[in-house]
């Protein structure tokens, strides 16, 4: 099981969003995973427990380092989009999550 974090600036509207998309992705592609959303303040606390970090490229480049795949999207409430970079990101980095 993945754990997966989606992070926007302030944590609320976006990456709520985002982590009900990212739920229905998982379901839809059989990948079981946690998924949580946070402001990127509150990104700090969780990164290391995290396995895959859902976010834009501009928050992606402010992130510490950590053992977490931070895959970057331009538009996180483009469902294609999110989509696409999860799927990837899941199949590069942990491909034995997909269809599990």
């Amino acid at each position: 099981m993945l754990n997966i974090l989606c992070v926007c600036g302030n944590g609320m509207g976006t990456s709520t969003i985002l982590k009900i998309n990212v739920k229905n992705i998982c379901q839809q592609n059989k990948i079981e995973a946690n998924v949580e959303s946070c402001s990127f303040g509150e990104a700090m606390a969780y990164i290391n427990n995290t396995d895959i970090v859902l976010t834009s490229p501009e928050w992606a480049g402010m992130l510490p380092p950590s053992n977490a795949v931070i895959a970057e999207t331009k538009n996180l409430i483009d469902t294609k989009q999110v989509t696409d970079t999860l799927v990837n990101a899941i199949k590069e980095h942990f491909p034995n999550e997909i269809g599990a």
